[in-house]
Order: structure tokens, then sequence, then C-alpha cells
């Protein structure tokens, strides 16, 4: 099952997980492994106030040859109920979008729609980030997401 046709995924629940209403907040700071292969992936666990989407996590992948490239998501659910709230593709084309777009799930057709932001830093497309700027992307999109950093966030570089 796609993560985006999970039973999950309906109006209301969108509605109430990406608003001031679900009481997001991070829980610890991000947390990088090693993925198979070269990508590095960074995992910060949520906290809702929905129960029946819990558990949540907002997750960073980066390659370390296209750093200025990352992926995030905001995946909500466990298994195979859960979905992807939202994505974020940086400096990738998702036609008829040049460069960096974002994935909007639409339960009405079960799949995702994407769109260009406004709210995300640009980055150059280079073999190297300067420091803060996936931090930057990464605040810009859990602010997106009405995901609070809690008090005890932290960051580290990938």
């Amino acid at each position: 099952m796609s993560r985006q046709a999970s039973p999950l995924a309906t109006h209301a629940n969108l509605g109430s997980l990406l608003s001031p209403a679900a009481l997001a907040t991070t829980v610890g700071g991000i947390s990088w492994r090693q993925k198979p292969g070269l990508d590095k992936e960074g995992l910060v666990q949520v906290r809702i106030a929905i129960k029946h989407l819990a558990p949540c996590v907002l997750r960073m992948t980066v390659h370390p040859l296209r750093p200025s490239e990352p992926f995030l998501q905001y995946l909500v659910g466990a298994g195979r109920d859960g979905f992807s709230a939202r994505r974020l593709c940086v400096n990738h084309t998702h036609r008829p979008i040049e460069g960096t777009h974002k994935h909007r799930t639409e339960p009405a057709i079960g799949d995702e729609v994407a769109y260009k932001p406004t709210d995300i830093p640009e980055v150059p497309l280079a073999p190297r980030v300067a420091p803060g700027v996936h931090r930057a992307i990464f605040e810009a999109f859990a602010a997106e997401c009405f995901v609070e950093l809690g008090s005890d966030f932290t960051w580290v570089e990938p």
C-alpha cells in the first residue's frame, strides 16, 4: 500500500494534523544514521495531540555527493497505515515544476500534488552546503507542517 493510500490520510485528519490544533512538537534532537548506500537519514520524533495518528516523525535525507538536494518528509502513523503528510524535494524537478517543490497529500485522489514553495531558503546547486543551510530548510519545513521545535531540540549537521 502506498503511503498516500492510507486509510488515515483523510481530509479531516490532514486538516487537524496540519494546523495548530495538533499541538505538534519535536521530541529530542535530530539523529543521523547511515542508510544503505551513501544517503544519511536524520529523524526527529514528533509528539501530537491526535492519538490515532501517532507516531509522527520528521525525516531528512541528504546524499553526501548532492548535499544541495535534500529530501524531507512529515511521516504520520506506523506501518501499513502510515502516510506522508508533506514532502519537500530541494533542487529536484517534478514536471511541470522546475527545481524545489513540495508534495501535498490529496486523499480524494489517493496521491500527492506537487507545488512550488515560497518559504524554503534557496540552495545553490553545489558540491558543498554552508553550515546552517540544512537546519534552515528543516525549520522552514517543520513550520509549514505546524511542528514546533521542542525546548530539547538539538541540531547536528548531516
